[in-house]
């Protein structure tokens, strides 16, 4: 069962802290790494964009369990829940995301010139659906 984020939670991921992805390897252990992410148009999914055949995108495909912690000092976020994404999904689609997510973070130059950094990759949209959130000082 999916749930909503608080106004508190909300008020909290629109700041464009940087967030720590957890997938699970094959071999059961986490695998943890550090994205960006933003709030879905509804605001009530994260999103984030991978590279298809990352080490985190070869488990989320496998295995669509998967956490973020939101951290800022001793505040922070942990939502836990199911990724969703489209697998047929064009990979333009996911730079044109990937590009909106940047400029969140860096502005328009910079987050235009980090994404261009980057380089062209076969990426994936990823949406985070809140099964549990936990928040300490939020």
């Amino acid at each position: 069962m999916n749930i909503e984020f608080s106004e508190r939670h909300l008020a909290y991921l629109s700041y464009p802290h940087y967030a720590v992805l957890a997938t699970i390897n094959a071999d059961g252990t986490p695998q943890l790494s550090t994205v960006w992410y933003s709030l879905s148009e509804d605001r009530q999914k994260l999103l984030f964009v991978i590279e298809r055949d990352s080490v985190k995108g070869r488990n989320i495909l496998r295995d669509p369990r998967i956490s973020v912690s939101v951290t800022n000092g001793g505040r922070y976020v942990v939502v836990s829940g199911q990724a969703q994404f489209d697998q047929a999904q064009p990979s333009e689609e996911a730079q044109a995301d990937l590009e909106r997510i940047a400029l969140r973070y860096y502005g328009p130059v910079e987050g235009h010139n980090q994404v261009v950094s980057f380089g062209p990759k076969d990426r994936l949209s990823v949406y985070l659906l809140p099964q549990k959130i936990y928040s300490v000082g939020v």
